[in-house]
């Protein structure tokens, strides 16, 4: 999980190659457009509705946990997965943050 290094939150829209390997990894009959990429913590993936809908709210709760947070049309996927339980790691990391400081 994530060390010193902070990565961005990223709303991507995805490319059709791209919700193709989306869907593979989440199941054929999810409806994939977008992922939320949550820097090293994970990411999800659905609707533009669905992850704008965690976007909006994370990006002020979660802020700085992130070292930027932006919204793209084109961004690099490396895990296809949706990451399990990835509000929680989100909020044990700003509970490690917050009692660091």
């Amino acid at each position: 999980m994530s060390g010193t290094k902070k990565l961005p939150l990223v709303l991507a829209t995805l490319t059709p190659d791209q919700i193709d390997r989306a869907k593979e990894a989440n199941g054929r009959r999810k409806q994939i457009t977008h992922a939320l990429i949550c820097g090293d913590y994970g990411q999800m993936f659905g609707t533009e509705r669905q992850c704008l809908k965690y976007y909006d709210v994370w990006k002020t709760i979660f802020r700085p946990l992130f070292s930027k947070v932006h919204q793209t049309k084109k961004h690099t996927v490396e895990d296809y997965a949706t990451t399990e339980n990835l509000v929680m790691r989100l909020i044990e990391a700003d509970d490690r943050r917050a009692q660091q400081r």
